[in-house]
């Protein structure tokens, strides 16, 4: 029995012996449960700081991702345009890529000499300056005092056609037309845009006939003072005015093909450097009684007229005007009798077929530009009437602003008195 009540305890100490095992496995088996969840914090936080990484990282690179997509189709649509032509293909690189985004085939150009009201003598010099060299090279590349102008400034005030102009000289002489902006010579990248400034000369010397316009040009050139500036801008004008002396004196043709054309209307402000290498300058004023009834002419060219209308009434009673208002003051013109007629159409829609519409339409009158007249003001006068009423007592007037508020004057003088003019009053 001894023996028998000794084997009931041995189970009992080997129960506990086991307990004490797995009691002891416990803290091991935690510590791999935490290493594991810090080894799965820590991949997920690797994960994470490559995504934050990755992010940060395509969003610097996008723009450049997006030049290097743009370049490659310019370069495509250029290539095809050259081929389509029947021009000599050319090869490009990457900058000369992202310049002819701003190219412009003289094909696409609807703009010519016929469609600018008035300017004869600007538009006469310019044709013998450069579209005669640029159309027949072999009668000028034999002197160099025959050769076409460095550069060509136009100046004036706003809306008196200067980009229109530019646009004609390139449709004329069948130049491909480089519109080049700052925007696209700009980059964050240190030396990028010298490079840009570069591929634009080489670029346009492929091309030639080519002309390369800088509109407004004074922000791009603006004269450079004493004061604290921006030297990666300051290189970016450098390089520029450097390429544009080295392409004309280090090519065998003295850079003949490639014409530099500038548009401002502060010339003032424009860099004497920048000048200096432009012996050419044109002033594109405002146009006079003439010139206006030119440009009323082309504008209202195919549109329906009265037999009451007198452009030439109208171009006296619109003085200080530019071409640019002069085009404004037709559009809102035309848009009465459309307007009307619009009306008419909604009106009658559920009975009226579109020939009885059609027919319907009345010209343009006397009476319509008249109203178009109390509407539309030449550029800047109903802002410089407002300007001296806010202004302090004691200011003084600019010529520019005592011209406007006069021709407002009058406009208002006219319209009190029934909107009669002197030619109403002679007939």
């Amino acid at each position: 029995m001894g023996s028998g009540s000794s084997k009931p305890t041995t189970p009992s100490i080997q129960d506990g012996g086991n307990s004490s095992t797995s009691e002891r496995d416990i803290p091991a088996q935690t510590s791999n449960t935490i290493e594991q969840a810090v080894d799965i914090a820590l991949n997920v936080m690797l994960l994470y700081g490559t995504y934050v990484c990755v992010q940060y990282l395509y969003k610097q690179y996008k723009p450049m991702i997006g030049d290097m997509y743009g370049a490659s189709e310019s370069a495509s649509k250029l290539k095809k345009r050259l081929k389509d032509s029947q021009r000599a293909a050319i090869t490009m690189n990457y900058y000369e890529s992202i310049i002819a985004a701003d190219l412009v085939d003289p094909a696409e150009l609807t703009e010519t000499f016929a469609d600018i009201g008035g300017l004869e003598h600007q538009k006469r010099e310019l044709y013998d300056l450069v579209i005669l060299p640029l159309q027949h090279p072999d009668f000028f590349t034999s002197s160099k005092l025959l050769t076409v102008p460095k550069g060509i400034l136009l100046y004036g005030k706003p809306g008196t056609g200067k980009t229109l102009l530019a646009k004609a000289i390139a449709k004329e002489s069948g130049a491909f037309f480089i519109n080049l902006k700052i925007s696209t010579l700009m980059s964050k990248w240190f030396g990028e845009s010298q490079k840009l400034v570069k591929a634009a000369f080489s670029l346009a010397k492929k091309l030639a006939p080519c002309i390369i316009f800088i509109d407004e040009v004074d922000s791009f050139m603006g004269a450079r003072s004493g004061g604290a500036s921006d030297p990666t801008y300051n290189s970016m004008k450098t390089e520029f005015l450097a390429l544009w002396d080295g392409f004309v004196d280090n090519s065998p043709d003295g850079g003949f093909g490639v014409v530099v054309l500038g548009a401002t209307n502060r010339p003032a402000d424009v860099d004497a450097a920048f000048l200096r290498r432009m012996p050419r300058t044109f002033e594109v004023d405002l146009p006079d009684a003439s010139q206006r009834q030119q440009i009323l002419q082309v504008h209202l060219r195919g549109e329906p007229l009265a037999s009451d209308l007198d452009l030439a009434q109208i171009a006296r009673d619109t003085v200080n005007y530019s071409g640019s208002d002069l085009k404004e003051l037709c559009r809102a013109a035309l848009m009465i009798p459309l307007r009307e007629h619009i009306a008419e159409f909604r009106a009658n829609s559920s009975s009226a077929t579109q020939g009885s519409i059609e027919s319907t339409k009345r010209p343009v009158s006397k009476h319509d530009f008249e109203v178009a007249r109390t509407r539309v003001h030449a550029t800047g006068a109903t802002a410089y009437a407002y300007a001296e009423q806010e202004a302090p007592q004691g200011n003084v007037l600019t010529p520019d602003m005592l011209a406007a508020m006069m021709a407002l004057g009058m406009q208002h003088f006219m319209q009190a008195a029934g909107n009669s003019t002197p030619y109403q009053r002679r007939s």
